[in-house]
């Protein structure tokens, strides 16, 4: 049987990878196809394949779907399947055209049961993350090559995260109550073997040019076993891949983990991104986020660049409160008194199906902005505000980074989040705040893979 994978966005589609690392052990046929090319459902239709797979997060779902609406007209017996993020917290979207099949968890288990002709929702039971298959990057880059020189790759170490956000779709009580608490901790919680992650990134080192590795959503530094999993870890990538990761944590675990560790690290790590995500209590209330507050915000900052770490803050702004634009600025100002003068990403609220976030708008009535696309690169809040708020967060948004790391004060801050501000110069704005990213990021390298980016990424502002 002949498997389309359909690919969105600029990074590369880690879930995808896996999917078709399990399809090559059934002695499938599987072909990638970049949708980010207008082409995309004619060249999928070219092929005719018995099978499309699609792994969209929210802001991808209703082009992806598009797609395959358009496949499934040329080709009416092909059959569409749905997984990843947007299928795992809506698996109704089964009921839905151009979707046959919602595949609840990891691929291993689904394979099976689709070949053998099952539709509808196809929930996956949860093994161990050994289980897992290798992710076939080999014809992913084949087949679409800007991939292969992207200069920063994706990689896990554990597939699930410990906190229990409202605005994130896989959450640990979503999980949970999808899988129970058990099952949880067996697969999303335990780290992948050692000799796997490094297997992997052999792999992506052969294949294509990378300057960094990120490890998204991956709280390097929680769980028991960090105070001997991650030392082991980092002698083995210093030694075997020498490529630096850029990590994601929050507080709690910046705090807890031991000086041993923190040094451990730091030769490998060229950023870590730590959460903050709101200041007001009240607000990180509102994203289940109450274990945390400024002081803690502060010696966890603190605590990173004495340990001689880069640290980019990151925030969400734009919540159902009263007072939107003042939070924000709240937020910026308490990002400015944790590090002034480091990096920043400041992002406007999605609000995803199936998180409490969601629930709760929908409890309270809450409007949703028409003008959003769930994408936060373009500064626009999903909850429908007041037209000049609307534009108040989309500056406090795009403008956030310059106000943190040059420490901008509030009466000019608020000056600039009522400029009005064309396309070209919006495009402007993101352009730049993508670049200082990039560059506090790989330093001297910045400047050449910010050139080779351009050439490969379609923005979005």
């Amino acid at each position: 049987m002949k498997f389309a994978l359909v690919c969105c966005g600029n990074e590369e589609s880690y879930g995808l990878l896996f999917v078709g690392g399990e399809l090559l052990l059934y002695d499938q046929e599987i072909k990638f196809f970049d949708a980010e090319l207008a082409t995309v459902a004619e060249d999928v239709i070219a092929w005719s394949p018995d099978f499309t797979c699609f792994s969209p997060m929210t802001t991808f779902f209703s082009y992806t779907r598009d797609i395959s609406i358009k496949v499934k007209e040329a080709l009416p017996d092909v059959v569409a399947v749905f997984g990843g993020h947007h299928a795992f917290s809506d698996p109704d979207i089964v009921d839905l055209d151009g979707v046959d099949v919602a595949v609840v968890g990891p691929v291993r288990g689904s394979i099976d049961k689709i070949l053998e002709g099952e539709r509808g929702i196809i929930k996956t039971c949860l093994t161990v993350p050994s289980d897992m298959p290798m992710p076939s990057r080999e014809q992913y880059y084949k087949d679409i090559p800007r991939m292969a020189t992207r200069y920063r790759k994706v990689m896990l170490s554990t597939l699930g995260c410990p906190w229990n956000c409202s605005y994130c779709s896989s959450s640990s009580s979503h999980i949970i109550k999808l899988h129970g608490i058990e099952s949880y901790r067996r697969y999303y919680r335990n780290r992948r073997p050692i000799d796997t992650i490094i297997e992997e990134a052999k792999e992506i080192l052969r294949l294509g040019e990378t300057y960094e590795i990120e490890w998204s959503d991956d709280e390097i530094f929680s769980g028991n076993e960090a105070e001997t999993w991650v030392p082991e870890f980092a002698r083995r990538w210093e030694k075997e891949i020498n490529i630096p990761l850029y990590l994601q944590t929050t507080s709690v675990f910046a705090l807890r983990v031991s000086d041993e560790v923190l040094d451990s690290m730091k030769n490998i790590v060229n950023c870590i991104g730590m959460g903050v995500q709101a200041i007001r209590p009240e607000s990180l209330r509102i994203y289940n986020r109450q274990w945390d507050n400024e002081e803690k915000m502060k010696k966890a900052y603190d605590r990173y660049i004495k340990h001689g770490y880069s640290v980019n803050m990151q925030a969400i702004i734009g919540l159902p409160v009263e007072d939107p634009v003042e939070d924000a600025i709240d937020t910026i100002k308490g990002l400015q008194r944790i590090g002034a003068g480091s990096i920043c990403s400041i992002y406007p609220l999605q609000i995803y199906p199936g998180t409490a976030i969601s629930k709760y708008c929908k409890e309270n009535n809450i409007e949703m902005n028409e003008l959003s696309t769930g994408d936060t690169n373009t500064g626009i809040p999903n909850i429908k505000f007041d037209p000049k708020d609307v534009k108040r967060l989309r500056n406090l948004s795009k403008l956030g980074t310059m106000f943190v790391k040059h420490n901008v004060s509030e009466e000019w801050i608020r000056i600039l989040m009522d400029v009005e501000f064309d396309e070209e110069t919006s495009k402007k704005i993101s352009l730049t705040r993508y670049k200082e990213c990039v560059m506090d990021r790989l330093k001297e390298k910045g400047e050449e893979v910010f050139e080779k980016i351009l050439k490969t990424t379609k923005l979005r502002y």
